[in-house]
């Protein structure tokens, strides 16, 4: 499911709505994981997971980011949006300290032979290759690489992101919203059969109503 930040909250506004409760919400969009969204619902964003370039928790810059954010803003989560941020800063930086100079020519060629290795997203580091991609970054389990960031499975609870992974990434186990698929699966046919067969003003989200 991919949503921002607006169709997330009315996406779970309208699942408690229609009391229909799936196995699981899987996103590949930043709406589900993003600070506002996990304050404004409460409980009802506990659950879903998201799909996005993170960060590694056990990097040692890793954790200094987030001891130094959680200082400085400790009603904010880190989020892939300060990892973006905080990397293109870290790749101008390494840049300009390498060349030595604001001039144009020599940024981009030191930019071009980027070897950060400390680094805060998921994979080996950041290098980029002659189209300008960091190859290295690649997901985990997925063949493909990855551009700027690895992918990384992040799950919201209690207003916080817990990190979902495999292998040493693992900080929480993955909670299914439902643990038996059943309940969810009559609910969700329920209303399919009220959809189908009533007129959509009538329709109610009562599990025992006809119409």
């Amino acid at each position: 499911m991919v949503s921002r930040l607006n169709d997330a909250m009315l996406l779970t506004r309208e699942l408690v709505k229609q009391r229909w409760t799936p196995m699981a919400v899987l996103s590949m969009g930043p709406g589900w994981y993003e600070d506002q969204y996990l304050k404004t619902l409460g409980k009802l964003a506990d659950g879903p997971l998201s799909f996005v370039p993170w960060y590694d928790p056990n990097k040692k810059l890793s954790k200094q980011l987030e001891a130094a954010l959680a200082k400085a803003y400790p009603d904010i989560n880190l989020n892939t949006n300060h990892i973006y941020t905080f990397e293109a800063l870290l790749i101008a930086a390494d840049a300009y300290k390498r060349a030595g100079s604001t001039d144009p020519k020599a940024l981009a060629d030191a930019i071009r032979a980027t070897d950060i290795t400390d680094n805060v997203s998921i994979g080996p580091g950041i290098q980029f290759d002659a189209k300008g991609q960091n190859d290295n970054a690649e997901e985990r389990g997925h063949p493909e690489p990855r551009r700027q960031a690895g992918h990384g499975r992040a799950q919201g609870r209690g207003q916080r992101q817990g990190r979902v992974a495999d292998d040493g990434l693992r900080q929480a186990r993955l909670k299914l919203l439902a643990p038996d698929p059943a309940p969810a699966a009559a609910a969700a046919g329920a209303l399919l059969g009220r959809i189908v067969r009533c007129p959509r003003k009538s329709i109610s989200t009562s599990p025992s109503a006809a119409c």
